[in-house]
């Protein structure tokens, strides 16, 4: 017989701050939870829905060593998503469960909805829910811990040249800038929200040989793209990005370029000052290309 179990609990942040945490959920459960969680491999797919993973769990959770999981949900515009055990949990014959997050004021309300068929005389899944209680409270924490980094650099040419030379970047960094980026290769889509790309990485940037990222904005009204990193970079639990380019303030004809990241550092890592000083090479490098060429197609 299938039953239900559902539990609810508030966490002290936006819905949109801790739905942003639950997309790097596979890199911070595992160095914020390592006696529950070490890994987790998608063997196919990268959190999209038919997704399949396997997650590595830690002496914490002793009945099962690893568990294979199949993505059925993800979707933004609900902050929902759901999977369904495939093997690993001989305790149930059948176990899926749903997470949703729900705005709730300058709070959220997450709810886990579970569906399980017990083998025997095996009870509800308590020992589930407080480990998913655990994971709440665990990805609230790292929301909390965040910090941001921002810079503008006003550039000597056109916003709409600019971002005209934007939508080619894939092909024109590797060109303008070889030793920091030597390609970018589009696994899923081609650079429209949830996009997935591979970006291999020059010499100049030893501490990671490619980047996997997926794309979250990429808005023509704002001239406002962002991305966030999905695998590659160690250093940080949690980064995304976003790149806006407005016209300039001071003279026409320019533009003010604002590169803001969202991150949480692993230990006693520093701000990724690094990573702003490429991203202001990036805007130069785009910046050359359209005014040396402002209708780029």
């Amino acid at each position: 017989m299938v039953h239900t179990m559902s539990h609810t609990e508030v966490l002290q942040c936006s819905a949109d701050d801790i739905w942003g945490a639950c997309k790097h959920a596979d890199d911070i459960l595992p160095h914020l939870m390592p006696d529950f969680f070490t890994k987790s491999v998608f063997l196919q797919g990268h959190g999209e829905p038919g997704s399949i993973r396997i997650v590595k769990l830690g002496p914490a959770a002793p009945h099962a060593a690893e568990v294979k999981e199949r993505m059925d949900t993800f979707d933004d515009a609900t902050k929902t998503l759901g999977y369904t055990v495939l093997e690993g949990d001989r305790r149930y014959s059948s176990f899926s469960a749903q997470m949703k997050f729900v705005p709730a004021g300058k709070t959220t309300e997450a709810i886990w909805t579970a569906t399980y068929e017990p083998v025997g005389d095996m009870g509800p899944p308590e020992h589930i829910k407080q480990i998913v209680v655990l994971v709440f409270k665990t990805l609230e924490r790292a929301v909390l811990s965040r910090k941001t980094l921002s810079h503008t650099e006003t550039l000597d040419a056109s916003s709409d040249a600019i971002w005209e030379a934007c939508k080619h970047a894939d092909e024109l960094l590797p060109k303008a800038m070889p030793e920091f980026f030597t390609s970018s290769t589009f696994l899923q889509g081609h650079g429209e929200p949830g996009s997935i790309r591979v970006v291999k990485m020059g010499p100049a940037i030893p501490h990671a040989g490619e980047v996997t990222e997926r794309m979250d904005l990429f808005d023509e009204a704002s001239k406002t793209l962002g991305y966030t990193v999905l695998q590659g970079d160690s250093r940080y639990h949690y980064f995304s990005a976003t790149m806006k380019f407005a016209p300039g303030a001071a003279a026409a004809g320019t533009t003010d370029a604002t590169w803001t990241a969202t991150y949480v550092p692993v230990g006693d890592m520093g701000p990724p000052e690094h990573i702003k000083q490429i991203a202001i090479l990036v805007f130069k490098a785009l910046a050359g290309v359209a005014k040396a060429n402002p209708t780029v197609a």
